[in-house]
């Protein structure tokens, strides 16, 4: 199975609205999403549920764990995602500090996410830099999706992330088609390959056209020897 990290560089683009679209996707697979921004976690409050047990715990698990799959046994909750569709979820602790510790030691420990992979792993990485631990949990994931606007602003903070180019695994970008630049200029300009276009939207995540485009993208992303494409278009809500 697979690991992806869904991340960007600055702002709020949408990062955490597609990784939920995605491993609503995917639940049928198993698909579990860990949320890791190392700025704090608010999917717990998002939708009503404990913060524990659950990144805290996984990453205390992982120190001892010895590659032993059980490990997310009792941690993941299922909760109904955009769209009403479901979820399993494995929460961060609201507080940013107790995150990074978490991260820290997932860091420390990635092939935890390899002894996981029965199902497929989709974690909510955040805003990324090559100085954060969680950088270290990136690395270790199979595919690292960045979520980036198509305005100026957001595609310069996002050049300026060279070092994505030195990151050891495959690496594309997704972009929340808010304009005026599109695909084809957003490529140019990052010289990282698109995974997907996807237009900006305030409605929930639901729908056929929705769904058949996230398909499109799930596929891309779970599929190691499928070359990277650009799927058809998946409406994500801005965060």
């Amino acid at each position: 199975m697979s690991t992806i990290g869904v991340f960007n560089v600055k702002g709020s683009p949408g990062a955490t609205t597609l990784a939920l679209a995605l491993a609503a996707h995917g639940h049928g697979q198993g698909a579990v999403l860990v949320e890791a921004d190392g700025a704090g976690g608010d999917l717990a409050l998002r939708f009503g549920i404990p913060q524990a047990p659950g990144l805290a715990q996984f990453a205390a698990r992982a120190r001892q764990s010895g590659g032993r799959r059980e490990v997310l046994d009792g941690l993941v909750r299922t909760v109904r995602g955009d769209g009403s569709s479901p979820v399993d979820l494995l929460p961060a602790p609201v507080d940013p500090a107790a995150v990074q510790a978490a991260l820290a030691a997932l860091a420390a420990n990635p092939e935890t996410l390899a002894t996981v992979q029965a199902r497929p792993v989709v974690l909510d990485l955040g805003r990324q830099s090559p100085q954060p631990s969680d950088f270290g949990l990136l690395a270790a994931c199979d595919t690292a999706v960045m979520v980036v606007r198509g305005d100026a602003v957001s595609l310069g903070h996002a050049r300026e992330a060279g070092w994505l180019k030195e990151l050891p695994v495959r690496c594309g970008f997704v972009l929340i088609d808010t304009g005026p630049y599109r695909t084809h200029e957003a490529s140019g300009v990052l010289d990282i390959p698109c995974l997907a276009s996807v237009p900006f939207s305030r409605r929930p995540l639901r729908g056929r056209s929705v769904t058949k485009a996230t398909r499109g993208l799930w596929t891309v992303l779970t599929t190691p020897a499928e070359p990277i494409h650009t799927p058809e278009l998946v409406e994500v809500n801005g965060r």
